[in-house]
């Protein structure tokens, strides 16, 4: 009897649920209500951003890593997130704004550790090694002309060509194409050295009343310091010399002026001022007729040897 009240009160609750499911009216209107939908209109300027940053994200998946140069010791010298760019077409090197400060690099480097020489690797992919066309040399030259112009020892600056394997874009370019490691000196190459610091002919306007030495004057001088330090019996001669347009007498008055700014400034780069004489000869020694501006320029020059 108990189970069988039990059962009818089941079955009453069970018919109160059905009836409130089909026959609640504010039930019924609430739960179909629908939820409106709010048409969005696309905005162009998120568009046109959503755009670039794919593209900027496509482009940097494509790119290479940027230029950078190590150390002897694996070690990052300097690192740049954009790169140098080489073509199919010869051996110039394109270099994109926020590089241009990399020469300077270089030889701020060299000029710190002068036990050290950089080795420029250019790129030469398997099609162009076959056709012998020295493309990987001649991009390994074109960074050290420019690093040369820097004032960097051009006897401190190794090229060499690097078979890498790479395809060059549609317009014909390469995103990299230029190694750089720094290296420590063997003997061999660092006599070598020695060498070109124990001679050195420099061109530039010594005889200004307000001297500024350039950057040329600026990296030897480090150089010979650092030589001078390692051979202090040794001593510098440094002679000036001019073209033949003016006096002979007052040439060499201008050729004694020059010899004696360049001396100054060796002193004040920390070389003994007892160990540096100047000296001038004028027009007496010419390297080339001087018989053209161009020549003329090659004849105006400051001599320095190291006894």
């Amino acid at each position: 009897m108990k189970n069988l009240s039990s059962f009818l009160i089941f079955l009453l609750f069970a018919w109160l649920a059905i009836w409130w499911y089909y026959s609640c009216d504010w039930c019924t209107k609430s739960t179909n209500k629908s939820i409106p939908v709010v048409e969005q209109k696309p905005d162009p300027e998120l568009e046109a951003l959503a755009k670039k940053a794919y593209e900027d994200s496509i482009t940097a998946a494509n790119r290479t890593v940027g230029l950078f140069a190590k150390g002897p010791h694996g070690q990052d010298v300097f690192r740049y997130i954009e790169n140098l760019k080489i073509n199919n077409t010869n051996g110039d090197v394109f270099i994109p704004d926020p590089l241009k400060g990399f020469s300077q690099q270089v030889a701020d480097y060299l000029g710190q550790y002068q036990d050290q020489e950089l080795i420029v690797y250019g790129y030469e992919n398997s099609s162009e090694n076959r056709d012998s066309t020295q493309l990987g040399i001649s991009r390994a030259n074109f960074i050290k002309d420019i690093l040369v112009k820097t004032g960097i020892n051009a006897d401190r600056i190794v090229t060499k060509t690097q078979l890498n394997n790479y395809t060059y874009s549609d317009d014909g370019n390469y995103t990299g194409g230029i190694l750089l490691n720094f290296m420590t000196l063997n003997e061999a190459r660092l006599a070598e050295v020695e060498k070109s610091i124990a001679a050195r002919t420099l061109h530039s306007n010594f005889a200004q009343k307000t001297f500024q030495p350039d950057a040329t004057l600026s990296n030897y001088a480090l150089e010979l310091k650092n030589y001078i330090n390692k051979y202090p019996d040794k001593s510098v001669v440094i002679t000036g010399h001019t073209d033949d347009v003016g006096e002979e007498d007052a040439n060499l008055w201008f050729g004694q002026q020059r010899a004696n700014n360049v001396r100054e400034y060796l002193i004040s780069q920390g070389i003994v001022k007892d160990k540096i004489i100047a000296l001038s000869k004028g027009e007496s020694s010419p390297i080339v007729p001087n018989d053209s501006e161009e020549n003329r320029a090659k004849n105006r020059r400051i001599e320095i040897t190291v006894n």
